[in-house]
């Protein structure tokens, strides 16, 4: 049964005050107590949307409490070099968020006198900051009436209202956006709203079996009442994976420091990376190392990339040029570096 056949049927669309009303009443029984809810920092708020962008939760738990520890201000971010946040965000992944958050710290303090914007206009003119983020600061920060879509809340409402697009296309984007505008419209409370929002997407609506019976939305969802909950929203064609294999060289000098490169393309710009064979997924020439012995193998992945990774003993005649620097294993944290570079270096001697 389709939406417009539901409707028919039963004379009643969902009513947005209803739902905003049992996810509101909800939140305040059942939110988690994370750690930039106490107090509600617009700085935290942002520093956690930020972090919780294709991270879980999780993961995202530790990273969020050493990061405020190291920069416990926006201004103390503001007034950090690129590699000192590059190096406190290392190991979390996708790097372009920390450099923007950093900039949009700068921009917040050099136009704003370093206090978050409180309206989606003013935050949308901030690097780092599209229209979720906008919303989010705004409402759980702020408590404004503003909407948020992410995955979670488009998965929600498109089986609250039976939306039939397909996942990731713009035509379920634009009808999420349009329906979560009508439900924040409608609710109290902006900041419980939207977080109950989030969180029932979190932990009831999941993508795979949801928990209907738990869900405090369940008798206003069209998905539910025709049988469809664990199909909406359509399955996304999925990007296609590519396979890699890559050999990566572990040289040492006599201090026992590592030969690491400063990457200097698209993906994961100006992070260390150990030297490397011939491969597409990073810059710069292969290095001239005189490959020695096989110290083992690892898989590791990379957005679409899955990729083998082959560590060896090297050498090399002469201290290379460019981008290349000896880093004492020891102060790893203090340089900007992908993950895999710490599983690789579990074969130093």
């Amino acid at each position: 049964m389709t939406f417009a056949e539901y409707n028919n049927a039963t004379l009643q669309a969902p009513d947005p005050g209803q739902i905003a009303r049992r996810l509101e009443r909800w939140f305040a029984r059942h939110q988690r107590p994370l750690p930039w809810r106490n107090g509600y920092d617009p700085y935290h708020v942002w520093v956690s949307e930020v972090m919780l962008q294709q991270t879980r939760m999780e993961v995202v738990l530790p990273y969020f409490e050493r990061f405020v520890a190291r920069f416990p201000t926006l201004q103390a971010l503001a007034g950090a070099t690129e590699q000192e946040v590059l190096a406190a965000w290392s190991g979390l992944g996708y790097y372009r968020r920390a450099k923007m958050l950093r900039a949009g710290a700068i921009e917040v303090v050099a136009r704003f006198g370093g206090t978050v914007p409180s309206t989606v206009d003013e935050l949308l003119t901030i690097p780092g900051i599209g229209r979720y983020t906008a919303g989010a600061i705004a409402s759980v920060a702020w408590n404004r009436h503003a909407p948020i879509v992410d995955g979670n809340v488009a998965r929600i409402v498109s089986r609250l209202f039976a939306i039939e697009h397909s996942l990731g296309t713009p035509a379920l984007m634009n009808a999420a956006w349009q329906r979560a505008t009508e439900l924040v419209d409608a609710c109290k409370t902006p900041r419980a709203f939207n977080q109950g929002l989030m969180e029932v997407g979190a932990l009831v609506c999941k993508p795979r079996n949801p928990s209907c019976l738990l869900c405090p939305v369940a008798n206003d969802c069209v998905a539910r009442a025709t049988g469809r909950a664990g199909e909406l929203p359509r399955p996304k064609v999925k990007a296609e994976t590519r396979e890699l294999s890559i050999a990566l060289y572990l040289i040492t000098d006599r201090k026992g420091r590592v030969l690491m490169r400063r990457e200097s393309g698209p993906l994961m710009n100006a992070m260390y990376h150990l030297p490397h064979g011939d491969t597409s997924l990073l810059t710069g020439s292969p290095l001239a190392a005189a490959r020695g012995e096989l110290l083992g193998t690892f898989r590791h992945t990379v957005t679409t990339r899955r990729i083998e990774f082959s560590v060896y003993a090297g050498a090399v005649k002469q201290h290379p040029r460019g981008e290349y620097a000896w880093i004492d294993p020891e102060a790893l944290h203090d340089v900007p570096h992908p993950s895999y570079v710490r599983k690789a270096l579990r074969w130093l001697p």
